[in-house]
C-alpha cells in the first residue's frame, strides 16, 4: 500500500515538476513584440512601425511605416524639432492603407537636426480621437550593413554623394625597453 502511494506521489511530483514552468511563467513565444531596431506606437487604428532616424555626415532621414487598420480615412501628424522650430508633417491614410516612409522605393523625410547616431530623436505622433504619443526614435548610422545600403539609396535619391572614409595605416617606431631599441 505504501509503495503504491509513494509511486503516485512521485508520479504527480514529476508531472507538476516538469510542467510547472508554464504554470508560473507565460510562454514567451506567444507574446507579441516588434522585432526591429526602430520605435513603434499604436494610435487607435493607426500603427507606426520601425521608425528610425538614419544618419550620415550632416544628413538625416526619418524612415518608418504607418498602417491604417480601420475602415475610415485616418490622418497622422508627425511633429518634431527642426532647426529650433516645430515642424509638422500630416499623412492621410485610406482604410487598410500601408504607407512607407523611405522603405520599398518610397522617399524618406529629410530632417535638419544635429542628432547623432546612438541618440534618440523625439517625434510626436497625433491621430484623430486618440492621445498624442511621444516616440523616441533611435538614430542609426551605416555601421550595420542593412542600414548602409538604405542610406546609400536614400542619398542617391537626394543626389547626395556618399564618400566612404579611407583609412591609411601609419607605422611609427616604438621604444621597447625590454629589447633596448627601436623596432
Amino acid at each position: 500500500m505504501f509503495r503504491k502511494f509513494a509511486a503516485v506521489v512521485i508520479a504527480v511530483g514529476v508531472a507538476f515538476g516538469t510542467a510547472g514552468c508554464n504554470m508560473v511563467n507565460p510562454v514567451a513565444s506567444i507574446e507579441a513584440y516588434t522585432p526591429s531596431d526602430g520605435a513603434q506606437a499604436d494610435l487607435g487604428k493607426v500603427a507606426a512601425r520601425n521608425f528610425i532616424l538614419l544618419t550620415h555626415g550632416e544628413h538625416r532621414w526619418l524612415v518608418g511605416t504607418i498602417v491604417n487598420s480601420g475602415l475610415e480615412n485616418q490622418q497622422l501628424s508627425l511633429s518634431y524639432e527642426e532647426e529650433g522650430a516645430t515642424k509638422v508633417q500630416t499623412i492621410t491614410l485610406t482604410p487598410g492603407q500601408k504607407f512607407d516612409l523611405g522603405y520599398n522605393g518610397t522617399s524618406a523625410l529629410m530632417v535638419k537636426t544635429a542628432t547623432q547616431a546612438g541618440a534618440l530623436f523625439p517625434v510626436t505622433l497625433s491621430a484623430q480621437g486618440v492621445e498624442p504619443v511621444a516616440l523616441a526614435v533611435p538614430a542609426l548610422d551605416s555601421t550595420l550593413e542593412e542600414y548602409k545600403l538604405l542610406i546609400n539609396k536614400l542619398a542617391a535619391d537626394a543626389d547626395i554623394e556618399i564618400k566612404e572614409p579611407t583609412a591609411v595605416p601609419t607605422v611609427s617606431p616604438t621604444k621597447d625597453a625590454s629589447h633596448g631599441g627601436d623596432h
